[in-house]
């Protein structure tokens, strides 16, 4: 099955989550330079590339299954909060404006994703949640 196009907004986004992976990973100096922040040790933004490398996984998988589109519409929320929570964290003085772009990246993807949705919808390109036979639960 083709995918839809908010599963393509997902999909190609994990290349974002990929670049931002690698990037602290191999490079955490140069991107808490270019944030503005500053450690003695690299461990945990490495650690945090690392799991932005697995979470880049989730995107690709998903975005290639239109059925998964409620993990789709979290995203759209998680995304757009990120934005949020970054901007009152600057008028706070705890990160700076710079980190601001970085963010920018998420809640522009969060919009295409979330008008993408409501095309697909439209279409009836979504696939209903059925569950499995003797599972009552809902997402």
């Amino acid at each position: 099955m083709k995918m839809t196009r908010a599963g393509s907004s997902i999909f190609y986004f994990g290349f974002w989550i990929v670049v931002c992976g690698v990037s602290l990973m191999f490079f955490p100096g140069l991107c808490l330079g270019i944030a503005g922040m500053g450690l003695n040790d690299v461990t945990v933004p490495r650690l945090f590339g690392m799991v932005l490398l697995f979470l880049a996984l989730y995107y690709f998988l998903a975005g290639r299954h239109p059925e998964f589109w409620p993990f789709y519409r979290i995203t759209v929320f998680t995304r757009l909060s990120a934005f949020i929570i970054v901007t009152v964290f600057v008028l706070f003085g705890i990160v700076k404006p710079i980190v601001i772009g970085f963010v920018t990246i998420d809640a522009l993807g969060a919009l295409w994703t979330a008008l993408s949705l409501r095309i697909d919808n439209k279409n009836g390109r979504l696939v209903p949640y059925i569950p499995a036979k003797g599972n009552n639960e809902r997402l």
